[in-house]
């Protein structure tokens, strides 16, 4: 291999030489300053997207606080008229509760009053019925049927008795 030839070595170091000046020369003059500048307008550029980005945050923040300030006012119209509508619907209810605890009363009143009527009709029925009977016994029993009004007044005393 020709490179790793003694003789050849000298010429080969001058020109490695020659070429490492070349390169460390066009590496200083001309790349590493174009490194620096895209390296300077890189942070040129993230400081004022750092810049807009606290801008948009203190809007942000502005627009947060704004947000809530109108959304703890809409909270308190609202429950002031929660509170109304709750009160309107309370006298509403009582209203209407006092107005069917009448009607019930009066229901109550009418069914108690039927029944009275109907408790009674029932016991003069039973009155009526107790003293047929009581004519209809005497009468099989004893043969001699017993008046309908001296029947009645037994079965007077025995319901009184009863009662």
């Amino acid at each position: 291999m020709p490179q790793f030839d003694p003789t050849s070595f000298s010429s080969q170091l001058f020109w490695l030489i020659i070429f490492f000046v070349l390169l460390y020369r066009y590496l200083t003059r001309v790349v590493i300053p174009r490194l620096g500048e895209v390296i300077e307008d890189r942070e040129k550029t993230v400081q004022d997207d750092i810049t807009r980005a606290d801008e948009f945050k203190a809007r942000t923040n502005a627009a947060i606080a704004a947000y809530e300030k109108a959304l703890a006012e809409a909270r308190g119209q609202a429950q002031a008229v929660l509170k109304k509508t709750q009160e309107e619907l309370a006298r509403g209810a009582e209203a209407r509760q006092r107005e069917v605890g009448e009607a019930l009363a009066r229901r109550i009143e009418e069914g108690e009053a039927r029944i009275a009527a109907a408790r009674s009709r029932a016991l003069e029925g039973a009155r009526e019925a107790a003293s047929e009977v009581v004519v209809a016994v005497t009468d099989k029993l004893m043969g001699d049927a017993i008046g309908a009004g001296q029947a009645q007044a037994s079965v007077d005393a025995v319901m009184r008795e009863a009662r």
